[in-house]
């Protein structure tokens, strides 16, 4: 969860000044603080992009000992529109180039969108429903709600109004309605008073150097999700990864790690559509080398046609992740440590205006493991995260060789439109060009059940595969809410499933910071700078 996600749209309209963002103008000037002299075409590309303000970088690698470079690099925009807004992006990989590549682009993924969709605002359909639009531009043009992953017991269905913005069908390049709930990112992107069926999300986002290669990126994004959603985390499976015959480079991070006292711990998550889908967690064997408490929840995922490639992403992200976490929730003085000086204060002070908005789940459920210590956490990750129930054979999984971006993308969006899905997408890319940003969305790929309660007919049949009591049939209730699908869908189901919403909060309990997360330094903020440690410690 970024800032953004959660300003206050009516308070940016009671501001004149603040009534609309600046015009894109592509070459913005920029102060840079902190990065390389030299830096990548790719950082350059995608900075050119940016809207005016000063982008700050540093390397948040000392922050841990497996010294794998972790770059944050943040931009302080000038335009007062984007009040509360902290966009900023944290990259990692091998090489400090691959780490500021990837900064970078997370930055340009979640500010573009709205660059380039709020100029777009008068070519969009306000409060009609999906069968009014059907009625003029007919059923392959317009996305079906129901297909959607609407949250369990929603009252949106085909006669609802819903605010739409057009999507391209990647396969004909035809426009295609899709509902602003799903399409927008941020609620910079909504008009004034719209309240979406659900939380905006990013998954999805893609950028590379043009439009088919961020619609990968997406992709891949969206099959690791929909592939690892009911999983991992508090629905651990524990299938363990036997490692026999990787490759020589993944083979010695999995060796440096353990010389430097860290389990980690390569888990198969699942292996359709042929592609290789799989994550990383992992503990120090000995609590008190833990950078941060929080660091303990890191956890690195991948989805690719190469699985070699695949657990070579998980291995880097899991080691970046325990370098987030610690930075964004963990104690202010250890951020400080990395951050130039006053960036920390600075950070919180910009962001002020959103923080107070943030999901209170997420807020409430950090500053309950900000209390813990290291042994605590790993005590409540142990049975679930950490677990080792059964062994997958990393040799047995699928790979297909691909070269690049470009095709792996191609590989992904081929093997979704031979399942018979319908690859959509957003183009929020600069209108001069430069770069690709996309929003990829797949119908049918199903996210954040566990958080949001989002469930279709895929995770349905999942868990219903699995006898998970998630699932029942029979009468609806304040905590059964009724899956929405089609009739086409509840007629193949034989009958109207229900997801058992207070099973599922059961079930997530005390994981949720695992779900979802504030946003960077607030917790920290909270717990230090506003009494809650005192007041946590004489509950």
């Amino acid at each position: 969860m970024t800032a953004t996600d959660a300003l206050d749209r009516d308070d940016r309209a009671h501001h004149p000044s603040l009534a609309a963002p600046r015009p894109y103008r592509r070459g913005a000037s920029r102060r840079i603080e902190g990065l390389p002299e030299r830096l990548p075409e790719a950082v350059r590309a995608y900075l050119d992009v940016l809207p005016e303000g000063r982008v700050v970088g540093f390397n948040l690698a000392g922050l841990d000992r497996t010294g794998i470079p972790v770059w944050f690099v943040a931009l302080f925009l000038d335009d007062p529109f984007y009040v509360g807004a902290m966009p900023s992006g944290i990259g990692y990989g091998a090489t400090d180039d691959e780490a500021l590549i990837g900064a970078v682009a997370e930055i340009a993924e979640n500010l573009m969108p709205s660059v380039a969709l709020l100029p777009r605002k008068g070519d969009n359909q306000a409060a009609v429903s999906y069968a009014d639009l059907v009625r003029v531009y007919g059923a392959g043009s317009v996305a079906d709600p129901l297909t959607l992953c609407l949250p369990a017991g929603s009252p949106v269905g085909r006669d609802t109004p819903l605010d739409w913005t057009k999507a391209i069908r990647a396969r004909t390049g035809e426009s295609v309605w899709m509902p602003l709930d799903i399409a927008a990112t941020d609620y910079f992107e909504l008009r004034q008073g719209y309240q979406p069926f659900t939380n905006l999300i990013t998954n999805g986002l893609g950028a590379g150097p043009d439009v088919a290669f961020a619609l990968g990126h997406g992709l891949l994004e969206l099959l690791q999700r929909d592939g690892n959603g009911l999983l991992f985390r508090a629905l651990d499976q524990g299938v363990m990864l036997d490692l026999d015959g990787i490759g020589p480079e993944t083979r010695g991070m999995l060796d440096r790690l353990e010389s430097l006292g860290i389990r980690a711990l390569p888990k198969f998550a699942t292996d359709q559509f042929g592609l290789t889908n799989l994550y990383v967690v992992g503990y120090d064997e000995d609590p008190a080398r833990t950078p941060a408490p929080i660091a303990l929840s890191a956890c690195g995922e991948a989805c690719d046609p190469d699985r070699e490639r695949a657990l070579r992403k998980a291995l880097l992200e899991f080691q970046a992740a325990r370098v987030r976490k610690t930075f964004g929730h963990g104690p202010l003085a250890l951020a400080d440590t990395v951050a130039p000086p006053g960036y920390v204060e600075s950070f919180i002070q910009k962001a002020l205006p959103s923080l107070d908005l943030e999901e209170s789940r997420a807020l409430q459920a950090m500053l309950a493991w900000i209390d813990l210590s290291s042994a605590e956490l790993r005590e409540v990750l142990s049975k679930t995260v950490y677990s080792e129930r059964s062994t997958k054979a990393f040799s047995e999984l699928p790979t297909t060789s691909a070269p690049d971006g470009h095709a792996r993308g191609r590989i992904a969006r081929e093997r979704l439109e031979e399942a018979g899905f319908d690859v959509l997408y957003v183009d929020c890319s600069p209108p001069d060009g430069g770069i690709g940003v996309v929003k990829a969305i797949v119908p049918g790929l199903e996210v954040e059940t566990m958080s949001y309660y989002r469930i279709g007919e895929r995770n349905t049949r999942k868990l219903i595969e699995r006898e998970h009591p998630l699932i029942r049939f029979g009468t609806a209730s304040e905590t059964l809410l009724p899956v929405r699908l089609t009739p086409e869908a509840i007629e193949r189901f034989g009958g109207q499933p229900l997801f058992d919403v207070a099973l599922a909060e059961e079930i997530v309990g005390s994981h949720y910071p695992l779900y979802r997360e504030p946003e960077s330094h607030h917790a920290p903020f909270r717990y230090e700078r506003q009494g809650r440690r005192a007041e946590r410690r004489t509950a």
